[in-house]
């Protein structure tokens, strides 16, 4: 613990995977909270591996040791693309996490998101050990994901064993943040205590605002200008469906000629993406991208006339696309396609887009007919969803929240 005018600093410990300078919205989460709670008057420590996810070009993000974090990395063991290797570089953060986590003086506090998964059960043993309060964010909900993915098969002898440990790693945590009613719901049928259980959805990352028009430099570069643009922004990995839209798309393309589709992102399910793509003959409508750096997202969600957001069966209520929040925060009309999901909740009772679910294309192919045709509808759905994300989705109502929770588990700093 530090000080600060002769008193104490409680000592808060994050532990993440991906951490600043990373661009990817998960790490950028983090970064935010742990910025704000150093601000806030905690001593913040934040144990985080070397690799980045999406490496930031360009402008570099906000550093959170100018307010005060402090960052200890474990050193990168496998070098080359991220995906490379995936499975080994998650074995390797946990074995090298280990000491760095026991072998310290006990914090006041332990917070983590549900990245890497079995992060969470090292920090409930550790928070067991420490006699201290363990925050879990559950950006996914395990074992559910790879029960989803068919990753591991339910009821089998691995799933129960699964499902025991983290059960405990959840019911052990003095507070679980949910992202919405409908992963509440999840962790609720969990037997976790639903007073334990705080509702702080994410909130938009990158720098803020929206380029459009002839001073988008992306939509000149790309050629896009005149064309009517469906974008998908983040990662396109084992819970997201690309079958539906794409199957609506390729109906509505036929109808209108300036259609396109522009996919900036990477994932596990991306070139499944594009072999369907090639498969149905839409090569000459999408485009390709890697991430763009966080200070040209205005840019780059500038390009979108809809922005796409999509959910496989089984994994509603287990993850809650963040991307969702970047696209009300700049007023950028919804097109979702999946299950009754807390996006799709959002969506009905905000008016900010239009909802199809997975199997019917026809829906895909009504919602992109009908907002190609009416510019003022597409103005209204904006607005509907700038408005909603400014009454209660915007960071400063989040990190409000995570101040609360905080607050609550360690009284108030004096």
């Amino acid at each position: 613990m530090n000080t600060i005018a002769g008193r104490v600093k409680p000592t808060i410990v994050f532990i993440e995977q991906f951490f600043y300078p990373d661009g990817w919205g998960g790490a950028q989460l983090p970064r935010d909270l742990a910025t704000y709670l150093a601000r806030s008057g905690y001593d913040v420590e934040v144990i985080c591996g070397s690799d980045q996810y999406a490496a930031v070009e360009g402008a570099q993000p906000a550093d959170p040791r100018d307010s005060g974090v402090r960052i200890r990395r474990v050193p990168a063991l496998f070098g080359g693309p991220i995906h490379r290797l995936k499975l080994l570089r998650q074995l390797w953060f946990y074995v090298a996490v280990v000491p760095l986590l026991f072998l310290r003086r006990r914090p006041a506090l332990l917070i983590q998101q549900t990245n890497p998964p079995l992060g969470v059960v090292l920090g409930a043993i550790a928070a067991r050990l420490w006699r201290r309060p363990q925050v879990i964010i559950a950006m996914d909900l395990y074992p559910e994901v790879l029960f989803a993915a068919q990753a591991v098969r339910p009821g089998s002898v691995l799933a129960r064993i699964l499902g025991a440990v983290f059960r405990w790693s959840y019911r052990s945590a003095a507070r679980v943040i949910s992202l919405g009613p409908v992963m509440t719901d999840r962790l609720i049928s969990k037997d976790i205590d639903p007073g334990r259980i705080a509702v702080i959805p994410n909130w938009s990352t990158g720098s803020d605002g929206i380029v459009r028009g002839a001073a988008n430099r992306l939509a000149n570069d790309w050629g896009l200008n005149g064309k009517f643009v469906v974008l998908y922004s983040g990662n396109l990995g084992i819970g997201h469906e690309f079958e539906t839209f794409l199957a609506g798309f390729k109906q509505a393309a036929d109808s209108i000629p300036e259609l396109f589709l522009v996919i900036i992102g990477k994932g596990s399910r991306l070139a499944g993406c594009k072999a369907t793509v090639t498969s149905l003959g839409l090569d000459s409508r999408v485009r390709y991208s890697d991430f763009v750096a966080a200070d040209r997202m205005p840019e780059s969600i500038g390009l979108a006339d809809v922005a796409l957001v999509t959910l496989r069966e089984g994994f509603e209520g287990v993850i809650v696309p963040s991307k969702f929040y970047g696209y009300l925060s700049r007023a950028v009309p919804v097109l979702y396609v999946g299950p009754r999901s807390d996006v799709s909740i959002t969506i009905e009772d905000t008016g900010c887009g239009r909802v199809a679910a997975n199997g019917k294309p026809a829906e895909v192919f009504r919602a992109l007919v009908e907002m190609n045709a009416d510019r003022a509808l597409l103005e209204n759905l904006g607005q509907a969803g700038a408005r909603a994300y400014a009454k209660g989705f915007t960071a400063e109502h989040a990190l409000a929240g995570y101040g609360n929770v905080v607050t609550t588990l360690l009284g108030p700093i004096r």
